[in-house]
């Protein structure tokens, strides 16, 4: 039990922060608004009904939903497999995992009991706001993170063992 401790708190962690950042942007950011919070980085509210990136989006409701909820069961089943597979070595591993769990499941609260996901960490060239990578949450930053994560882990830390 003890290489679940790991993965389940930072899940737990993610999961907390994830929710809570989300609702002070709807709470305080009027929906489509955006606050200016550094020359390359604006809080900007917006609604993802799709996936990253917005993929998805145009598809009915229920078939996105019904699509959304395979990739969590998948998701959460391979995550499961994989920290049960670790060593007692495999640290970082177990955090990452914890990592894309608590992503994962901080989009699903929204996708499952709003039907869309709140999006707005919005960074973009210096100086020209129309230059910005698509408006991001703490639970795609987590997911994104933890799969770098893996892959240091896998093919730079272990290359000399």
């Amino acid at each position: 039990m003890h290489r679940y401790r790991t993965p389940i708190t930072v899940a737990a962690i993610v999961v907390i922060l994830d929710q809570l950042s989300k609702w002070l942007v709807v709470k305080y950011i009027p929906l489509y608004d955006k606050m200016s919070f550094l020359p390359f980085l604006d809080i900007t509210h917006i609604r993802n009904p799709g996936a990253a990136f917005g993929i998805f989006r145009d598809l009915p409701e229920t078939l996105r939903l019904g699509l959304f909820v395979i990739v969590l069961i998948t998701a959460v089943v391979v995550i499961f497999y994989f920290i049960k597979k670790t060593g007692p070595q495999d640290n970082l591993l177990r955090f990452s995992l914890g990592l894309i769990l608590g992503g994962a499941v901080g989009n699903s609260i929204d996708r499952f009991t709003l039907k869309y996901v709140t999006d707005f960490i919005d960074f973009h060239w210096f100086g020209d706001p129309t230059l910005h990578w698509p408006p991001f949450n703490i639970a795609d930053s987590a997911i994104t993170i933890g799969v770098i994560l893996i892959l240091f882990d896998t093919f730079i830390s272990r290359r000399g063992t």
